[in-house]
């Protein structure tokens, strides 16, 4: 009985610890779309939804600071005895900061996304394997 459940145990645990995300996936889309001097923080709101935080600046204005990251452990990871030589994760992140002055209007705003790897053992150093992000792509 103990090693079928170890057994299950070992086959099923990775489905469960293989990806993490904290925070919603950012429409990069409609980010580009932001112009300093134009859209109003409505705007901002219905286009990237509600901020992760709101920040008060000390010379009255206002910033929205939206945030995504993605992490997924590579499949070499749970390959048992040589996983933790060869494994490691790929992590994707996106951020958009929107500055508003007291007008409600954009004042200033940046955007950036991209994406680490880290490796464990021999596989520590290599370039990372991420494509969507390479490509300009945003995870949906």
């Amino acid at each position: 009985m103990m090693n079928r459940a170890a057994v299950l145990l070992v086959l099923f645990f990775p489905a469960f610890i293989g990806c993490a995300s904290v925070g919603r996936p950012i429409d990069q889309t409609a980010a580009d779309k932001i112009v300093k001097g134009q859209t109003t923080r409505e705007q901002v709101g219905m286009m990237l939804g509600s901020p992760d935080r709101i920040t008060k600046l000390g010379n009255g204005d206002t910033m929205y600071s939206y945030h995504y990251t993605r992490a997924s452990a590579k499949p070499a990871s749970f390959i048992p005895i040589v996983g933790p030589l060869v494994g490691g994760a790929n992590v994707q992140h996106q951020m958009v900061m929107v500055t508003f002055g007291p007008d409600d209007v954009v004042k200033n705003f940046m955007s950036s996304q991209g994406g680490t790897e880290s490796g464990t053992g021999l596989a520590t150093g290599t370039r990372p394997n991420m494509p969507d992000v390479e490509q300009g792509k945003r995870p949906q």
